[in-house]
């Protein structure tokens, strides 16, 4: 049903998804479940050896487990102690725990590196002692090598396929007066919000150093607002039912809904471009943990073994250059490798200094 022109858009809420980020300025968020022990098997050369590592709950953290963490369990015959945390929940536990730190490995999106390594918080990774980084696109190693990506996610246009009968092409049709109360948008503090400003900003002459044509077109899409999106079930309803006919969100999102035969779809092939965003591996400096089992670890996350798999169980994109994918229904809902030229390029450093700013003033120019 659409709503009158005079309600401000709604808000579809849920629990934060592994995408947002800085809730808070002051990072306060933390680990939201008690460590997980994934029990090692005998005779193994690590055996009685223990990792810590730290990634996202949810499906996300039950996807690695599968694909990385029980593999390399089973392989080295270490245990395995997973906390779990968000980006910003691990930003904040590096930073608390500097002088004695309690976490091996973190996986966080990379603006947690860009983050914490200007704060010394993570050491580089010397690459020859982690075979698979030779496959890795040179595009996901981050800052030199303090982080390392091992799958992506994008950003781009998802529509309801019985309201489009051919794919959108542009961002501009966020903004078609055909939409209005039709248009699903990510809330301020996902890091979503921040490429659809961008976006913005390109279509109206800018970029991100440019950005305030950004806001003053996101002003202009007010009307077109049905809801900002943080839960994904509900919105797969109204994605379903037709209340919501297009938005710019994360495209991994919707693959439970698609899998039941909703009418939900990404499109990559859009004339601004996609916005890629890598999951990243990082070590803290003075870690507990046997350095070489840590850098196993991350070599696991890095096979093309792991990341297909993760590919498979999340539409994660993969950044190992050997992984190779034939199943449409998987490769229509990712990007691969040979894709990438298409990625808009973010710069992720001066991103995080002005995000405060810029989750204010979104606000207030779609909900003012």
């Amino acid at each position: 049903m659409m709503r009158p022109q005079s309600e401000p858009p709604l808000t579809v809420q849920s629990k934060l998804s592994r995408r947002d980020f800085l809730v808070t300025a002051g990072l306060a968020a933390t680990a939201a479940a008690a460590p997980t022990t994934v029990r090692a098997q005998a005779g193994k050369k690590w055996a009685g050896k223990t990792l810590h590592v730290q990634f996202w709950s949810g499906p996300e953290g039950e996807n690695i487990i599968k694909h990385v963490v029980d593999p390399f369990k089973a392989e080295t015959g270490a245990e395995v102690i997973v906390d779990y945390g968000y980006t910003s929940g691990s930003i904040a536990k590096l930073r608390a725990q500097k002088n004695d730190p309690q976490i091996d490995v973190f996986m966080m999106d990379d603006i947690g590196v860009y983050t914490t390594a200007p704060e010394s918080l993570v050491t580089k990774l010397d690459l020859s002692k982690i075979p698979n980084a030779k496959d890795i696109d040179p595009n996901f190693i981050v800052m030199d090598g303090l982080g390392i990506g091992f799958f992506t996610y994008t950003d781009s246009l998802v529509y309801n396929t019985n309201y489009f009968k051919t794919p959108p092409d542009s961002y501009e049709a966020l903004w078609d007066p055909k939409l209005k109360g039709k248009v699903g948008i990510p809330t301020s503090e996902q890091m979503d919000a921040m490429k659809l400003l961008i976006a913005a900003a390109k279509l109206a002459g800018g970029d991100q150093k440019n950005i305030e044509p950004g806001f003053k077109k996101l002003a202009t899409l007010k009307p077109n607002v049905h809801s900002f999106i943080s839960d994904f079930a509900a919105a797969g309803e109204l994605m379903k039912s037709g209340d919501i006919v297009l938005t710019f969100l994360a495209t991994y999102l919707w693959k439970e809904q698609q899998s039941k035969g909703y009418p939900i779809k990404p499109t990559f092939k859009v004339k601004e471009g996609i916005y890629t965003t890598p999951a990243c591996a990082a070590i803290p400096k003075g870690h507990p943990g046997p350095q070489e089992l840590a850098e196993l670890f991350i070599n696991r996350a890095l096979s093309a073994e792991a990341q297909v798999g993760m590919a498979q169980g999340l539409w994660y994109g993969p950044t190992n250059r050997k992984v190779k994918l034939d199943d449409p229904r998987i490769t229509e809902n990712l990007v691969m490798p040979e894709n990438f030229k298409s990625v808009v390029p973010v710069d992720v450093p001066a991103l995080a200094k002005v995000r405060q700013e810029w989750i204010t003033r979104y606000d207030q120019v779609l909900k003012g």
